[in-house]
């Protein structure tokens, strides 16, 4: 993928800023970023701070009104529905495509050469992620996982810090898995649930669940 000098980061937490100009630095020496705030969701607060907050905390960003589509993008969302929901507003209002958006992965991380990786992807600091594994859109891996042989991560989960999947483990889209998991070879983990952290998951988890516990157990289902 060809370096860009200005990398443009859309739909941020606040607390991901630094994390992802780190993370670009680190990974293509990009040191120039836009900040871009032109979205359109029920709670704006919630996903993009105020223009004040970002000259106050970051006076070097600079803001900019317009997208241009033949230039790359960081998502900075965290949240996992959260992550899905604006990426579609940006894709309704502007055109954009999945492949505009860049990966971002740490030099001190090791992606498999014959991982298949979609667009929009975070990994951090000091990750595996082993052979023959499949990794979607718009997916973060934060610090020290280890990512096994063949699993399949679907698009905008979030794996937290210091999780262990081992191998042939499926994960749904839109869901989060809490530091410190540790998930058993061949589980399956449904769509948009939640895995608390420090679980211990030896048997599948279904859809739109929160479960947690070691062993893990679904504990209550999620409101849709």
């Amino acid at each position: 993928m060809k370096k860009k000098h200005v990398l443009n980061v859309l739909a941020f937490f606040p607390e991901r800023l630094n994390m992802l100009t780190e993370l670009a630095e680190d990974s293509y020496g990009i040191t120039n970023f836009n900040v871009i705030k032109n979205i359109i969701v029920d709670d704006e607060a919630h996903y993009v701070p105020d223009n004040d907050y970002v000259v106050t905390m970051f006076d070097w960003f600079k803001t900019q009104d317009k997208l241009n589509p033949n230039d790359y993008y960081a998502l900075g969302v965290i949240g996992t529905s959260s992550k899905e929901k604006v990426f579609k507003t940006f894709k309704e209002h502007v055109k954009m495509k999945n492949k505009q958006f860049i990966n971002l992965i740490h030099p001190m991380s090791h992606v498999s050469k014959s991982a298949i990786l979609k667009n929009g992807i975070q990994i951090e600091s000091f990750c595996s992620v082993s052979v023959l594994t499949s990794i979607g859109f718009g997916v973060n891996i934060k610090r020290n996982c280890n990512i096994g042989h063949h699993c399949t991560i679907g698009d905008y989960v979030t794996i937290n810090p210091g999780v262990t999947l081992s191998g042939f483990v499926n994960v749904g889209p839109n869901t989060m898995i809490g530091s410190g998991s540790v998930i058993k070879d061949s589980i399956t983990i449904g769509r948009n649930s939640i895995i608390g952290s420090g679980s211990n998951v030896v048997k599948d988890i279904p859809d739109n669940c929160i479960a947690y516990g070691s062993p893990c157990i679904v504990h209550r289902m999620k409101e849709l």
